[in-house]
């Protein structure tokens, strides 16, 4: 009779377990990794509250990066591999002297130069490396999706 019920419950914990990582890895209206301009909100474990047409960047079909940090344009070659692996290498900016947040900017930079896996919870992507959030980006509401 114990090895019935304990059977029983290992399968009920199974089941709730297999259904949340079901759920979680194919949630309705998620954004798609690729193809959407994603908004910096978090960098570092800080909130970031920044206008909607900086800090942004987005990934193409081809693998390519664009975007823009505080007044630079952001470009780069982006790899994706198995269980959500990515690797954005070494990210690429334009010169110009900004006035506001440079120190972000540059911090933005070094954070993308080193993330390794990353995950999509809806509309926000968070950038991961080695398991440590780094941080967090949600879909940009302004520009629907970028070709």
């Amino acid at each position: 009779m114990k090895k019935s019920i304990f059977g029983a419950l290992v399968c009920a914990m199974l089941m709730v377990v297999v259904g949340c990582c079901a759920c979680r890895s194919a949630q309705k209206n998620a954004k798609p990794l690729k193809g959407t301009e994603w908004h910096l909100i978090q960098l570092g474990g800080a909130e970031v509250d920044m206008p909607l047409n900086v800090f942004n960047i987005a990934i193409a079909e081809d693998n390519s990066l664009a975007g823009v940090g505080a007044c630079n344009r952001l470009l780069g070659q982006v790899v994706l591999g198995d269980k959500q692996a990515i690797s954005f290498g070494q990210v690429g900016t334009t010169m110009m002297l900004c006035p506001d947040n440079a120190e972000l900017e540059a911090k933005f930079v070094e954070v993308l130069g080193g993330i390794t896996h990353y995950d999509i919870d809806v509309d926000k992507l968070i950038l991961m490396q080695d398991g440590v959030i780094k941080a967090i980006l949600k879909a940009n509401p302004v520009v629907a999706e970028v070709k």
